[in-house]
């Protein structure tokens, strides 16, 4: 068993590399949420990408490597946050197949098993369906495809319930995905400025301040998107954002 953590931490703090290079100040209102339910968050600055992009891209060397190097660094028996739900659920779904020569079997299942999106982790792992938080804006709540094919409920949407003052917009119908497979968006250009499109305009249907959800890629690609334009009311908002606001 690898054990590079002091024993003084509860629970290990994923941050993936999407949220490093483009929103380092989004780190804050997760620890700090940690924190206030009484956690001490272990972050290893060197664990910055789960491989999912390597993966998709047909490089399984790479996707391998990455892999074991996040079980073996996780390998110390505390569950595990990420605050991104697409990276969570390509670490359940692949992690078992990518790492099934590893000699240690118990440290996959671990990852596998104990790794959570914050809004699960707050709910279905410490209980806490409000967390005293205040935000005084009407907000659109959009369900991205990892959501979707990984949970069955949506603990986002408690949280959001919950919150004092937010004015809640969900649409269950909308099925539209933001194309944020990297790669994807890379080689159809026009067809992912398309499919963002219709994702912003139905936003903007409801007269919305903001958007937010529990996949980072998914508001990095809407709000790079609605940067090209003028006639876009709402801003995007990390969720975390939200659970830790006080107004």
């Amino acid at each position: 068993m690898y054990d590079f953590t002091p024993k003084k931490y509860t629970v290990n703090l994923f941050i993936p590399c999407h949220m490093d290079l483009f929103l380092p100040y989004g780190v804050q209102p997760i620890l700090s949420l940690l924190e206030r339910m009484g956690e001490i968050p272990y972050y290893n600055s060197d664990l910055t990408c789960c491989g999912r992009q390597f993966l998709m891209r047909g490089e399984i060397d790479a996707a391998h490597d990455l892999a074991f190097r996040l079980v073996r660094y996780f390998d110390n028996g505390y569950p595990i946050v990420c605050p991104s739900s697409d990276c969570v659920g390509y670490l359940k779904k692949y992690a078992k197949q990518l790492c099934q020569h590893s000699a240690v079997q118990s440290a996959v299942a671990h990852v596998v098993q104990d790794s959570y999106e914050l809004c699960d982790y707050i709910v279905n792992k410490k209980h806490v369906e409000c967390l005293n938080n205040t935000f005084g804006h009407k907000v659109f709540y959009f369900r991205s495809c990892s959501a979707r094919n990984i949970y069955p409920s949506d603990d986002a949407i408690t949280l959001l319930q919950n919150t004092k003052g937010l004015e809640l917009v969900t649409d269950p119908d909308m099925k539209l995905c933001c194309c944020g497979n990297g790669d994807f968006a890379m080689h159809n250009g026009e067809l992912t400025e398309l499919m963002l499109k219709q994702i912003v305009d139905r936003i903007s249907s409801y007269d919305v301040e903001f958007v937010t959800s529990t996949d980072l890629h998914c508001l990095q690609y809407i709000d790079a998107y609605i940067a090209t334009r003028n006639d876009v009311k709402f801003n995007v908002v990390p969720i975390a954002e939200i659970l830790k606001s006080e107004k």
